[in-house]
C-alpha cells in the first residue's frame, strides 16, 4: 500500500478529541492526567459525566485547561446502556480522530504523538490501534500485550483475535459518524470490537508498536460484573452473527482474506462457544453451588449443550482444587 498525506496535512494539523465517559471518581484524576501529559499537543477532552453520584465536579473544576470540555448527562444512561454514553461523547467531538477511554484507564505520554506518526504512513485508514498493557488497582505494571503487524485487513482483525479494550482504539470521527456511533450491544460488550469491524471493512487497521493506552484490571469494571452475565451472553451471540453476516458475501481480491474469510465462516460458532463457555465456567467458580444449579435449569435458554454444561463445572472444580 502506498501512503501520503492528503492535501496539505501535516502531523501537527492533527486533532484529537479524547473522549471519557465518566462515572467513578476513583481514577478519574489519574485518568485526566494522563491526557494533560502527552507529548502532541492538538487535542482535546472531552469528559461527560453520566449523571454519576459521585462528585465528578470536583475532580474536574481542579483544571483550567481550556481543552477539558465538560458535560452532564441530566439523566444515567446506566451500565447496560453504557454505549449510549459513549455516543454522546461522540456527539461533543470536534476534532479529527477520536479516542473513547474508560475512567479509571491511562494514556502513556507519547500515545497521541505515536498515533499521529502512523496517521501520516496511513492517512486514508478509518482505524488505528495502539498497543496496552495492563495495570493494576496501585496503577503498577501487569503484563504487555501482545505486538501486531503494523498493517492489517478488516478480515485479519475479525479472525485474529486480540486483547483489546475500547480507549486503544482511534477512530477516525467523519466515518464514526457516518457509521451510525458506535455498535451498541448490552453492557458495551463486544460493542468496540464490532465497531472497530465496522470502521475497518474498506482499509483495515494501522497497530502502534510502542505502548500508547494502559488498562486498568480492576473489579470495578463493568467486564468483571457476573450480575450482567445472561446478557453478555446475547451480546457474544449478537457479535459472531453480524460477523458471519459482513463475511456472508465478502469475495476479497487476495488469497490470504480469502482463506481468513472462510476461517471466520468455519470457526465463529467455536469462538461463541469460547467465549460463553469462559463466562460459565468463570461464573461457577465465583459460586459453586447456585450456579451450578442455575446454569443447569438455564443452559437450554442460552443454547448451552449438557456436554458443554458438565466441562464448565469440570474445569470449575478442577480451579477449586488446584
Amino acid at each position: 500500500m502506498q501512503h501520503f498525506f492528503n492535501g496539505n496535512m501535516s502531523a501537527n494539523d492533527i486533532k484529537f478529541s479524547v473522549t471519557i465517559p465518566a462515572f467513578k471518581d476513583k481514577y478519574l484524576k489519574e485518568t485526566i492526567d494522563s491526557v494533560l501529559a502527552q507529548t502532541y499537543q492538538n487535542y482535546e477532552v472531552i469528559i461527560v459525566n453520566d449523571a454519576s453520584p459521585y462528585d465528578l465536579d470536583c475532580i474536574v473544576a481542579q483544571y483550567s485547561d481550556p481543552r477539558i470540555r465538560y458535560f452532564k448527562n441530566a439523566k444515567n444512561c446506566g451500565a447496560r446502556d453504557v454505549v449510549d454514553n459513549w455516543n454522546i461523547c461522540l456527539s461533543h467531538a470536534t476534532g479529527d480522530y477520536l479516542i473513547c477511554m474508560g475512567d479509571d484507564d491511562n494514556l502513556t505520554p507519547r500515545c497521541l504523538q505515536d498515533f499521529a506518526e502512523l496517521i501520516g504512513k496511513y492517512p486514508e485508514l478509518d482505524l488505528f490501534h495502539a498497543r496496552s498493557e495492563i495495570i493494576d488497582d496501585d496503577s503498577k505494571f501487569v503484563c504487555l500485550l501482545e505486538e501486531r503487524p503494523e498493517w492489517e485487513s478488516v478480515y485479519s482483525l475479525i479472525y485474529n483475535p486480540r486483547n483489546s479494550h475500547l480507549g486503544d482504539w482511534l477512530f477516525k470521527t467523519e466515518t464514526l459518524c457516518k457509521n451510525g456511533g458506535f455498535f451498541k450491544l448490552p453492557f458495551g460488550w463486544q460493542s468496540d470490537d464490532i465497531s472497530a469491524f465496522i470502521a475497518a471493512a474498506t482499509h483495515g487497521v494501522a497497530n502502534t508498536k510502542e505502548v500508547g493506552f494502559q488498562y486498568r484490571g480492576n473489579g470495578l469494571s463493568i467486564s468483571h460484573d457476573l450480575k450482567c452475565i445472561e446478557d453478555k451472553i446475547e451480546a457474544v451471540r449478537a457479535s459472531v452473527k453480524w460477523r458471519l453476516d459482513f463475511v456472508s458475501d465478502k469475495h476479497p481480491d487476495n488469497a490470504d482474506d480469502q482463506r481468513l474469510v472462510e476461517l471466520i465462516k468455519r470457526d465463529a460458532r467455536k469462538y461463541e462457544y469460547s467465549e460463553i463457555d469462559d463466562m460459565v465456567e468463570f461464573d461457577i467458580r465465583k459460586n459453586f453451588a447456585s450456579r451450578c444449579w442455575f446454569w443447569l435449569l438455564n443452559r437450554t435458554k442460552h443454547s448451552i449443550s449438557f456436554k458443554r454444561y458438565a466441562k464448565c463445572v469440570l474445569k470449575a472444580v478442577k480451579h477449586k482444587l488446584f
